[in-house]
């Protein structure tokens, strides 16, 4: 019972008091004129990042993009097979972005030598355990792009 009049009593004189005044008065003082000194837009990174491509743009799907390589997404998932910097190249399906790897090597990490030298990997969830890998040729490729141009206007083909 003590308690509760004591919470009570507490509570009614900080009603009481009215609004909250300011601890003391050099307290939360405004901004000074002209801003403060600091940089617009201060680095998150130490370095920049390295640049990053899009190598590949189509409006399907990426499951009909080529063929799914099951081993190869073992060995993703074992990190014996991936890209040498995550999503460097990419590929932009509908709604879906991929990393992009060259079977030739370039940004490919492949120390047991299972690539084709003449497939392009693409690389999803490529970071993780649950990878998957598509293989396609640059025959795929100009199906994918030839099906995306024959599906807009003549004149928004051309860029």
């Amino acid at each position: 019972m003590s308690l509760l009049s004591l919470g009570l009593l507490a509570t009614g004189a900080a009603w009481a008091k009215g609004p909250l005044d300011r601890t003391e008065p050099g307290h939360m003082p405004p901004v000074p004129p002209g801003g403060y000194n600091l940089p617009l837009a201060p680095p998150v990174v130490q370095y920049p990042l390295p640049p990053q491509w899009v190598t590949i743009r189509s409006t399907q799907d990426w499951r009909h993009a080529g063929t799914f390589e099951k081993e190869l997404s073992k060995a993703c998932a074992a990190r014996q097979f991936r890209e040498q910097m995550p999503m460097r190249y990419r590929a932009i399906f509908k709604g879906e972005v991929l990393g992009v790897a060259f079977g030739h090597g370039l940004n490919l990490h492949d120390p047991k030598k299972q690539a084709n030298r003449k497939l392009i990997y693409l690389f999803r969830n490529g970071d993780s355990t649950g990878c998957t890998i598509v293989s396609i040729t640059n025959e795929d490729l100009r199906v994918l792009n030839d099906a995306q141009a024959a599906g807009t206007p003549a004149g928004a083909a051309k860029r």
